[in-house]
C-alpha cells in the first residue's frame, strides 16, 4: 500500500504532489462538513488542484491598458459608463474604463469630478463657492474651468459628453458652472546686436623725428677649401 503523503490539520493523509499548487487556505481548510470521509476530502483536493493548475487564459482581461481593444466596450458596460463612444481615441477609452470605479468611488467630490474630466483627456481647475471672488456666490456652487490636453480645438461632441459625465458624478445639490478653454501656442523670436562704442577726439601735439643712431658692427670674412682626393683605376688579375 502506498503511504506517500502527509497529514493535514484534519489528520487526513493527502498526496504531497496534489497540494503543491494549492493556496495554503485550501490545504488547511475544507468546505465539506465535519463528517466527511477521506475519499471526499481527497476528491476535493484533487478537483481543486485541477482548477488551480489551469493557466489563466486571459491574465490581462480586466486591465484596460493591456487587454485587447475589442474587449473595452464590454468592460465599459460592466462598469456602467454612460459616456461611451466608439469614435473616441483608444487612449480615451482606456482611461474611461480604467478610472471608472475610482470616479464612482469619489462621486460627489471635487476629486471625483477632476478624475472624470481627466478620463476624457481634459485638465481642469475646480473652485468651490467659498474661494470665489464673487460676493454673491451660493453654497454648493462649483466653478469648473477645463481645457483639453494638447491645446486642441473645442469639439462640440466632446462638450456634450463632458457635461453628461459631470452630471452623472456630481452631488445632487451641487450647481456647476463649466467654462471650456483652449490654448494657443506660438513662438516669438527677438534678436539684437550692439556695436562697441567708438569715441573720436581731435588733439594737437608737436612731434620731432628722432636722430639716426651711430651703429658700429664688426665684419669678418672666412673661407675654406676641402683637401684634394686622387682616384686611380687599377686592373688586377689573379692566377692560380
Amino acid at each position: 500500500m502506498n503511504t506517500k503523503g502527509r497529514k493535514n490539520v484534519d489528520n487526513e493523509r493527502v498526496d504531497d504532489d496534489a497540494v503543491t499548487a494549492l493556496p495554503q487556505g485550501l490545504q488547511a481548510h475544507s468546505v465539506l462538513p465535519d463528517n466527511r470521509s477521506a475519499l471526499e476530502r481527497g476528491l476535493e483536493l484533487a478537483l481543486a488542484q485541477q482548477l488551480y493548475g489551469i493557466k489563466h487564459p486571459f491574465p490581462d482581461l480586466l486591465n484596460a491598458h493591456n487587454t485587447s481593444a475589442a474587449y473595452l466596450p464590454y468592460l465599459a458596460a460592466e462598469r456602467q459608463l454612460t459616456v461611451w463612444d466608439e469614435q473616441d481615441e483608444l487612449e480615451v477609452k482606456q482611461n474611461l474604463v480604467s478610472q471608472a470605479w475610482e470616479v464612482k468611488r469619489l462621486g460627489g467630490t471635487r476629486g471625483g469630478l477632476k478624475k472624470a474630466l481627466a478620463s476624457l483627456d481634459f485638465d481642469s481647475e475646480i473652485t468651490p463657492w467659498y474661494r470665489l471672488q464673487e460676493q454673491n456666490a451660493q453654497p454648493y456652487f462649483l466653478d469648473i474651468v477645463a481645457w483639453e490636453k494638447g491645446n486642441k480645438a473645442l469639439d462640440v461632441s466632446k462638450l456634450h459628453k463632458l457635461q453628461r459625465y459631470i452630471q452623472d458624478n456630481k452631488s445632487e445639490r451641487d450647481e456647476i458652472s463649466l467654462s471650456l478653454m483652449f490654448g494657443v501656442e506660438t513662438q516669438l523670436g527677438l534678436t539684437g546686436a550692439a556695436a562697441p562704442v567708438t569715441n573720436v577726439v581731435e588733439t594737437e601735439s608737436a612731434a620731432t623725428i628722432w636722430p639716426m643712431p651711430d651703429v658700429t658692427a664688426p665684419l669678418a670674412i672666412g673661407g675654406g677649401m676641402p683637401p684634394p682626393v686622387n682616384m686611380t683605376y687599377v686592373n688586377a688579375q689573379a692566377m692560380t
